[in-house]
């Protein structure tokens, strides 16, 4: 199961995301699915990404077998992180992925935290995750190059999140879509683990 821990932007803000890249990059192809009478679309040309996509990762896991399922999802019930809101507004290219992104000039620390710990996690669980900066983004458009023009105007927008995900990446006709499989609240306060060795129960 290929898969990975993220924060899924609410519906509200997909939309909002993508009204902004539309009024932003105006000549962006469109992000609809084709149709059958349409041609389909070379792979190296620009590619945006469906707004139903639209996340920040947390950590990236890869193919993960049952076994590695079921203890990252027992280790990830001992992370604990109270609710928090990251602001995108700033853009992005990436040259390595050929991506260009929205992100947090100021991701707050309670982010950065969080993904320390769920990489922590999932290193417990015997997952080779990487070890490099983690930079929290949400990719806007694959297939880029360094030479594709800029938006218009950064974007401005407040996302809140209250509950990170496990999700599974799908591959379909239609192209890739994320499934949440697993959900954790955001709410704060210390892990049961933390409790206990702080000598609360």
């Amino acid at each position: 199961m290929r898969s990975f821990i993220g924060l899924d932007l609410s519906a509200q803000d997909k939309l909002a995301l993508e009204h902004w890249r539309e009024k932003s990059l105006p000549g962006m192809p469109s992000s609809n699915t084709r149709n059958a009478n349409q041609p389909k679309v070379p792979m190296r040309q620009p590619k945006p990404v469906p707004a139903a996509n639209f996340h920040i990762t947390l950590s990236f896991l890869g193919n993960i077998n049952d076994r590695q399922h079921e203890a990252i999802i027992a280790n990830l019930d001992e992370v604990a992180a109270a609710p928090f809101d990251v602001t995108l507004d700033l853009t992005a290219f990436w040259q390595g992925p050929k991506i260009l992104l929205a992100a947090p000039s100021e991701p707050p620390a309670v982010l950065m935290t969080l993904a320390g710990n769920v990489n922590s996690a999932a290193r417990q669980a015997g997952i080779d995750v990487e070890r490099r900066e983690y930079r929290p983004h949400v990719t806007l458009i694959r297939n880029t190059r360094e030479d594709y023009p800029p938006p218009l105007f950064s974007p401005q927008l407040t996302c809140r999140f209250t509950q990170f995900h496990l999700f599974e990446s799908v591959s379909a006709p239609s192209g890739v879509h994320y499934s949440i499989k697993h959900s954790w609240p955001l709410r704060g306060g210390h892990s049961i683990r933390e409790k206990l060795q702080r000598g609360h129960f």
